[in-house]
């Protein structure tokens, strides 16, 4: 018996050394890998990929773990970020199976990481709540505050300072532990928020916290981002010499720094920085680069910055056309990178983060006051009874209040639809009654006034036959001709209060014709452009679009001393963009005059629940009306 086992003993002895022995390989074959991950990451997958399968052999749970993480991580760092996405979902979907929860806690907060460089802000926010919690879980203070820390960084980006400051002071707390490099770049991200705020002086202390730290420690990553953020502190002081210096010096390090994200990001700012210090040919050169390495990562929310940036450039430089290319690039960017539904889904996610905690924090005390309750009252069923009872009353009182409160909610949004529907109607009631008088006038001075007209006309025509004086005969003639032009007028002025053309051809001709009949003027020129696919609307809508355009028209002959216009019309899928340009002088758009023009305007493009955006300087006037198709077909 003895024998057996001492026999079992030995064999449990020899795997274990053999498990200890392949570990250690393991582990120096990844550390090899991690030396050729910034100089040659091709040869980094491959040996991580080695990696994986002994781990597989050996089952060894954090070396297969670690080895898919860290694949994710270098395909990241050159900017391939489907294949990052792909392997941080192994690396999840592993540590589940395995029970291996820091990896999996990693592998969210490395795919939150991820959607974040792609301009991905729900899902970048959804991956790291995900991964705090997970964190909490393996009371890992340094993991919990980089995660905070990082998700405070998606709130800079939509300029939330205030959740912003929120999760930088809960990384802070969680901090203690932070190594020199952690700590540093936490340093940091305050210093940026504090300049955001323009507190530059407690900026400036923070950064020079970050640099201590930066000289201790001698990390590359934390040396470029501490260069980078005194830039960024020049910067905002409008010292773009000094903030140049510092930031020529960050791109020095970037390519040691092994993250194009980063170094794609550096290059937008150095352009930028370069055009607000009049340097255009560099500032259109660290343009080109950021744009071309955007491309090549694959980046919506970089490529949206850059083509807008690149877009000033190129109107700086008289290229209009070019410029507006690439802003109407930007924009469709725009639209896909930042939008209402983004928004939403990320207040969604930080208010069920929030009430998550709050649960869990009100659960955790209810669980400590029930121990306290069983441990004093064992022997009295009767308090225990009437706690219960309370309880139940009081979750009985929020649930009544509850439901009054949600039907409160829909008695408010009904009340909210009913005044809208009943604001259309007066906005179209109004416009109606100011069509029909319309029509009316232009009635009564086509059938009266120029009816009449014409009766005088004929009279004095008559007396041609009589013998008058040749002086008589001139001044009769003129009298005439005077009835003529008057006649002329009138119909003028009867066509533009009601233009049949619209009824009969529609829109687009109705504002050809109404352009050819300014276009007789020598002193002044209109040119109308169409673009897209004509899309047919309602009379009445139509009628509606064509009075905004004869008030824009109408004010710039008035006020802007301009010589040339344009009226643009471009169609896109569901949407109108209608663009009325002019090279006149311009106004102050805050000490514009609320006169009829400007409300019978206003009036027109709330009936169309159409949005106006205007921009005034001394070079001309610029009219952009955007129209949402579906809601006025």
């Amino acid at each position: 018996m003895n024998k057996i086992f001492l026999h079992l003993f030995f064999l449990f002895f020899c795997s274990v050394l053999v498990a200890q022995k392949d570990t250690i390989s393991i582990q120096k074959l990844m550390d090899e890998a991690y030396s050729f991950e910034q100089n040659q990451p091709e040869i980094a997958l491959k040996l991580y990929k080695q990696t994986h399968q002994l781990s597989l052999k050996a089952n060894y749970n954090d070396g297969a773990y670690k080895s898919l993480l860290y694949s994710g991580i270098v395909y990241s760092n050159i900017g391939k970020y489907d294949s990052a996405k792909y392997y941080y979902n192994k690396t999840i979907s592993y540590s589940k199976q395995s029970k291996t929860l820091i990896g999996e806690a990693k592998g969210y907060v490395n795919l939150a990481n991820m959607y974040q460089f792609k301009g991905d802000y729900p899902n970048a926010i959804k991956n790291y709540i995900i991964s705090i919690k997970l964190f909490e879980k393996t009371k890992d203070s340094v993991l919990i505050s980089q995660s905070y820390q990082n998700l405070s960084s998606v709130y800079n980006s939509f300029k939330n300072e205030k959740l912003e400051l929120f999760y930088l002071k809960k990384a802070e707390d969680y901090g203690t532990k932070l190594n020199k490099e952690q700590l540093g770049l936490l340093y940091g991200d305050i210093g940026l928020m504090l300049l955001r705020q323009e507190h530059f002086n407690d900026a400036f202390a923070y950064f020079k916290k970050s640099e201590v730290l930066s000289k201790e420690y001698k990390s590359i990553r934390l040396n470029y981002f501490t260069i980078r953020n005194f830039g960024e502190y020049y910067n905002s002081k409008n010292d773009y010499n000094t903030a140049i210096m510092y930031y020529e010096d960050a791109l020095k390090l970037s390519d040691s720094l092994n993250d194009t994200f980063q170094k794609d990001d550096l290059l937008y700012i150095l352009s930028g920085v370069y055009f607000n210090n009049n340097n255009i040919s560099k500032a259109l050169y660290y343009g080109t680069q950021a744009l071309s390495l955007a491309k090549q990562i694959d980046s919506d929310e970089m490529l949206h910055l850059i083509l807008k940036r690149l877009s000033t450039i190129y109107y700086k430089i008289g290229q209009n056309q070019k410029a507006y290319q690439l802003l109407e690039q930007s924009y469709n960017l725009k639209d896909s990178v930042i939008n209402d539904d983004h928004i939403k889904q990320m207040s969604l996610l930080q208010t069920k983060f929030e009430t998550e905690k709050k649960d869990k924090s009100i659960a955790e005390q209810q669980v400590k006051l029930k121990k306290q309750e069983l441990d004093l009252i064992k022997s009295q069923k009767e308090k225990q009874l009437y706690f219960i009872a309370s309880l139940g009353l009081i979750l009985l009182s929020l649930g009544i209040w509850y439901f009054y409160r949600q039907r409160q909610k829909i008695k408010n949004k009904e009340i909210i639809a009913l005044q809208q529907q009943q604001e259309i109607a007066k906005l179209e009631a109004l416009i109606d009654g100011e069509e029909k008088e319309r029509r009316r006038i232009a009635q009564e001075l086509h059938d009266g006034l120029n009816g009449d007209l014409s009766a005088i006309k004929y009279r004095l025509s008559t007396l041609e036959e009589s013998g008058l004086s040749a002086i008589d005969t001139e001044n009769l003639t003129k009298v005439i001709n005077m009835i003529n032009e008057s006649c002329a007028q009138v119909r003028s002025i009867s066509h533009n209060l009601m233009p049949s053309s619209i009824l009969d051809y529609g829109l687009i001709e109705s504002v050809k014709e109404y352009c050819v009949k300014i276009n007789n003027s020598d002193s002044f020129k209109i040119e109308f452009q169409t673009f897209g696919n004509y899309v047919s609307l309602s009379k009445k809508t139509e009628t509606v679009i064509y009075r905004i355009i004869q008030e824009l028209v109408t004010n710039i002959l008035k006020h802007s001393k301009a010589t040339e216009a344009m009226i643009q019309f471009n169609y896109r899928e569901d949407e109108l963009f209608i663009t009325v340009e002019d090279n006149g002088i311009g106004f102050d758009k805050n000490a514009i005059s609320k006169g009829i023009g400007h409300k019978n305007i206003q009036t027109r493009i709330d009936f169309l629940n159409a949005q106006l955006d205007v921009e005034s300087s001394s070079a001309g006037t610029s009219y952009t009306i955007s129209i949402d198709l579906n809601t006025v077909k």
